[in-house]
């Protein structure tokens, strides 16, 4: 970037005048990479022509990249010819009108296509689950509700016994009798009217070690906004754990309807337990029946290696085989039983100790969020596989890992006897994706989200339901990835660290505002960056109504000193 040429006005001063002098105005040229993010567009024929459509603005307004998602790159092994034709149909159309296309993938904290090759490749934790024989199955057994008072029914004036709080009781919180069971639930009202607009219910649970957990309660809404404020959240010692988004599934005004989420627990002995709205602003609802027990879901029992499987007696000192005794096991999404073959030693009604490894999930509004494991080898040959065929397809000069909120890992024993710690894992991850690129050409540019190496950000210890610390993980990476910094709020500390730890970075700028306020700042921030590359208009929902200003933004000279941003 070259240096600001500064133009003054000729100052005269004469007796009896006061000296003016011209405002100062700085020059730079624009970044060198100036691109937007495709979301939400996937692979049929009427996206394929909304993207063009961007791509046709991108290039009447300066950019010069477009970073393709949303069209499950990692998973191009799978596709048909129809598929790839479309890809193709999109490249040759980036290729006229002048704009670079960069694919990104390669997600651990999301999964992506890896996880829909094979559920195995998920991160998994230890569990052992309760099962008792009845009628040729083995049926979990699920334990007492460990909240006490979840129906709600010892209360008092404004106030219910056994909870840790609930929001400002007679304000935002009140007893009420309209109730899902029994005379008594809980209702919220009036939040809006205070900071953070905060309604929730708190109660504290021991655990134990290695056990599934079921939270569950019900909820009625009435004229409530905005419902993706509701969750449901498991956090101890500083971190969330697990937690679900309400929404879509309760609408603004609803009956009762039963909410749930699943929560394995790895080594904590108590849990803090939340149900309510966080940045509330209207309308009512209730909640009841909170309960919170020990149960054993059979549903994504991981069968890799590191991830063991043993059935035993409760009832006798016996181990049981699997494909004799027991049907053999595999990892699906819903699996209510294990059926019995015929000459199975398992007796009816005998009480047993199943010890597998479950996959943790982390509730987003889009569904389950369900991290890959990084030492379990075959997804590597899986990613290799997608990134040359990905090439023989299109050839791309570089490429966006998608190695962002890693939110699980670290618990299986393919992990844990590595004795390394999970931020040399991560970089260890990181750096073989790396290799897999260069090894088809040494010339492909390697970009990286930059959170999970950002000490500021997620790179450090009791990150979500991780096993195990991730500080230092930049330490443990190729200094020639390009780090695609996306956190506003710390743009300065994220941008002025990695170019100190010598690395080239990238701003991605705007995330769905309704100005260009973001963009603007982010555009200061990287002009006092050494080496920083480039910029990108970064929609996640599809929001592309500034795009044209944007581009028209970023592709002039003229960057206003506007001072420091997001500290």
């Amino acid at each position: 970037m070259c240096a600001a040429l500064c133009f003054f006005a000729i100052v005269l001063t004469c007796q009896g005048q006061e000296t003016v002098q011209a405002p100062q105005k700085q020059y730079k040229e624009p970044l060198k990479d100036r691109w937007f993010f495709s979301y939400g567009y996937k692979r049929n024929r009427k996206d394929v022509e909304k993207i063009k459509s961007l791509i046709d603005i991108a290039a009447e307004h300066g950019l010069n990249g477009m970073v393709l998602s949303s069209f499950g790159l990692d998973s191009i092994t799978r596709w048909n010819e129809k598929d790839i034709a479309l890809l193709k149909e999109v490249a040759a159309y980036c290729e006229k009108r002048q704009i670079e296309l960069i694919p990104i993938g390669f997600s651990v904290g999301c999964g992506g296509g890896a996880l829909g090759h094979d559920r195995n490749f998920a991160a998994a934790l230890p569990v052992s689950i309760s099962l008792k024989a009845e009628a040729g199955k083995l049926i979990p057994v699920s334990g007492e509700n460990l909240v006490k008072n979840g129906d709600l029914e010892q209360s008092s004036v404004n106030g219910f016994k056994e909870y840790e709080f609930h929001d400002r009781p007679g304000k935002v919180s009140f007893v009420d009798r309209m109730s899902s069971s029994g005379n008594y639930s809980i209702r919220f009202e009036n939040f809006g009217n205070f900071q953070h607009g905060l309604a929730r219910i708190m109660q504290k649970v021991a655990v134990k070690p290695g056990r599934v957990y079921r939270f569950s309660f019900m909820l009625k809404t009435k004229n409530l906004q905005p419902i993706s404020g509701l969750k449901a959240i498991v956090y101890a010692n500083g971190r969330l754990l697990t937690s679900i988004y309400i929404y879509p599934k309760v609408k603004p005004t609803q009956e009762w309807t039963n909410v749930s989420l699943e929560y394995i627990n790895f080594d904590e002995k108590e849990v803090s337990l939340y149900a309510g709205i966080w940045k509330g602003e209207t309308g009512k609802f209730w909640i009841d029946d909170i309960k919170f027990s020990e149960e054993g879901s059979l549903s994504d029992i991981v069968r890799r290696e590191g991830t063991p499987l043993k059935l035993r007696s409760r009832d006798r000192d016996v181990v049981f085989v699997e494909g004799k005794d027991f049907d053999s096991i595999k990892c699906l999404k819903e699996l209510r039983h294990i059926s019995l073959p015929l000459g199975s030693s398992i007796r009816e009604g005998e009480n047993l100790e199943l010890s597998c490894y479950k996959i943790p999930y982390v509730g987003r509004s889009w569904g389950k969020q369900i991290s890959l494991c990084m030492s379990n080898p075959g997804l590597y040959d899986y990613w290799e596989a997608q990134a040359k065929m990905l090439y023989q397809v299109i050839k791309y000069k570089r490429f966006l890992l998608s190695m962002d909120e890693i939110r699980n890992g670290g618990g299986c024993i393919s992990c844990r006897k590595r004795s390394i710690s999970m931020a040399r894992i991560l970089g260890d991850c990181i750096t073989r994706q790396y290799t897999i690129f260069k090894t088809i050409d040494p010339k492909i540019e390697v970009m990286i989200w930059s959170d999970m190496l950002d000490p500021a950000h997620n790179a450090h210890n009791k990150y979500h339901g991780v096993v195990g610390d991730f500080t230092g993980s930049w330490k443990y990476v190729p200094n020639d990835v390009t780090i695609v910094c996306w956190s506003h709020r710390i743009s300065n500390r994220s941008l002025s660290f990695f170019s100190g730890e010598g690395f080239h970075t990238f701003g991605a700028a705007y995330y769905d505002g309704d100005d260009l306020t973001n963009p603007k700042e982010w555009l200061v921030s990287l002009s006092k960056t050494p080496n920083a590359d480039g910029i990108m208009y970064t929609s996640w929902k599809k929001k592309y109504r500034l795009l044209v200003e944007f581009g028209d933004l970023v592709s002039e000279n003229d960057i206003k000193e506007k001072g420091e941003s997001g500290l």
